[in-house]
C-alpha cells in the first residue's frame, strides 16, 4: 500500500472488498458507484469562486482538474465557511457539471482510493476516479461509537455496523448526480445481510454543481448540487451542521419494523427521495418530492409542496437506472404538471433563456 504526497492510500480491489463495508454495498449497487467514459467538457458558466482555492500537485492519484468555477445559475446562497476552506484536492473543487446527459450504458472502469486529511486520526474519505482520471464520486462511513450509531464496526468480528454516504456523479453529468445513504444493522440472528440494508437515494435541485468534499479542520464540508453545504465531523462522520440533520440509526433487529436512514433536508431547494430495503430505491416503489423542509404532517395536495410519484416516472427501470430528466427545465415542467410546484423561478428563467 503506497502513500503519496496528498496522503492518498491506493487500495487494490481485493483490499477494497476486504476493508470497507461500502465495498460490500458495491455488490448490490454497482450502478451507483461506477463512472462513465470521458467526453468533451461543456464550458462551465463563469463566475467568482467563493472559497480560497489551492492548486494540487500533479500526481497519478490526484490529477489537476480544470479551474474550479461557480455557476451563475444558482439562486441559493453558498454559505461562507470559517476559516476559509482550502480546496486543494480534485474532489474538493467546485465545478459546474460538464454536460447534461450521462451515457445510457455503464463502463466498469472506476478505481477507489482513500484520502487522508492529515489531521490526527481523522480518516478522510474514499474517492472514485475513472480511467480518464476524472473524479466521479466520493464516499465515507459513520462506523459507530457515537450518538448516531453506538455499536462499533469491526470487520474482524463480522460486525458491519455503519451508516454509509455515497455521492455519485457518473461521467460528471448533470443527469445522474445523487446521494445513496445505507444503514447496516444486524438482524435477530446477529447477521448482516445485503437484503436487509436500509437504503435511501436523494437528489437535489437545482443541479448547478458537481458534489464536492473538502477538509475544514475538525469538519469535512460537502457541497450539494444546489451549492448548499453539509458539515460532517471529520473523525466520526456524524452530521454536525449545514442543511442536513440526522436521527440515530434504527437498531431494531426486526427488519420489517426498522426505519430508513433518518436524514432530513432543511435547505431551500427541491429534494427527491426514494427508499428501499435490500435493493436499489430507484427501481422500487415510490419517490417523495419536497421543497426544503415541509411540515411533518404535510399531506399531498395540501399546498405544502410535497408530492409522491412512482419511481418509474423518475428513473429508467433497466440498464443504468438513469434519472429521466437530464435538464433542470424539463424536470421543472414535470413538477408543474405532476405536483403543482416547480424549481425556483430564477433557475428556470435563466436556463430557458
Amino acid at each position: 500500500m503506497a502513500i503519496d504526497r496528498y496522503g492518498t492510500r491506493k487500495l487494490s480491489r481485493k483490499a477494497d472488498m476486504k476493508n470497507s463495508p461500502i465495498a460490500f454495498h458495491t455488490v448490490l449497487f454497482l450502478v451507483s458507484l461506477l463512472g462513465g467514459c470521458r467526453s468533451t467538457p461543456v464550458p462551465p458558466a463563469p463566475g467568482p469562486v467563493p472559497y480560497e482555492t489551492g492548486e494540487p500537485d500533479r500526481t497519478d492519484a490526484a490529477p489537476s482538474p480544470s479551474e474550479p468555477v461557480v455557476s451563475e445559475m444558482s439562486p441559493l446562497e453558498v454559505p461562507a465557511s470559517t476559516p476559509p476552506l482550502k480546496r486543494i484536492f480534485p474532489e474538493s473543487l467546485l465545478n459546474a457539471p460538464e454536460k447534461d446527459s450521462a451515457p445510457p450504458a455503464l463502463k466498469y472502469d472506476t478505481v477507489l482510493a482513500a484520502r487522508t486529511t492529515q489531521t490526527g486520526n481523522h480518516g478522510g474519505w474514499l474517492y472514485r476516479q475513472n480511467r480518464q482520471k476524472q473524479i466521479v464520486g466520493f464516499e465515507f462511513s459513520n462506523r459507530g461509537g457515537n450518538r448516531v450509531l453506538p455499536p462499533r464496526h469491526d470487520i474482524s468480528r463480522n460486525l458491519l455496523y455503519a451508516r454509509d454516504f455515497q455521492f455519485s456523479f457518473d461521467d460528471r453529468a448533470r443527469q445522474d448526480m445523487y446521494l445513496m445513504i445505507s444503514d447496516w444493522v444486524a438482524s435477530r440472528d446477529k447477521q448482516f445481510r445485503l437484503s436487509e440494508l436500509m437504503n435511501s437515494v436523494l437528489l437535489f435541485f437545482p443541479r448547478n454543481y458537481l458534489p464536492a468534499v473538502a477538509p475544514g479542520g475538525e469538519r469535512n464540508i460537502v457541497t450539494l448540487p444546489t451549492g448548499e453545504e453539509i458539515e460532517f465531523d471529520a473523525e466520526t462522520h456524524e452530521i454536525i451542521g449545514g442543511v442536513f440533520s440526522e436521527d440515530p440509526v434504527d437498531l431494531n433487529p426486526d427488519r420489517i419494523a426498522r426505519r430508513f436512514p433518518g436524514i432530513s433536508y432543511t435547505g431551500k431547494g427541491i429534494m427527491v427521495r426514494a427508499n428501499a430495503r435490500g435493493k436499489d430505491p430507484r427501481l422500487a416503489g415510490t419517490a417523495i418530492i419536497t421543497t426544503g423542509a415541509p411540515a411533518p404532517d404535510c399531506q399531498p395536495d395540501s399546498g405544502c409542496n410535497r408530492c409522491e410519484v412512482p419511481a418509474r416516472e423518475l428513473w429508467a427501470q433497466n440498464g443504468a437506472a438513469r434519472f429521466r430528466f437530464s435538464r433542470d427545465d424539463d424536470f421543472h415542467r414535470f413538477l408543474l404538471s405532476r405536483c403543482g410546484f416547480g424549481l425556483p423561478t430564477v433557475v428556470t428563467a435563466q436556463q430557458t433563456q
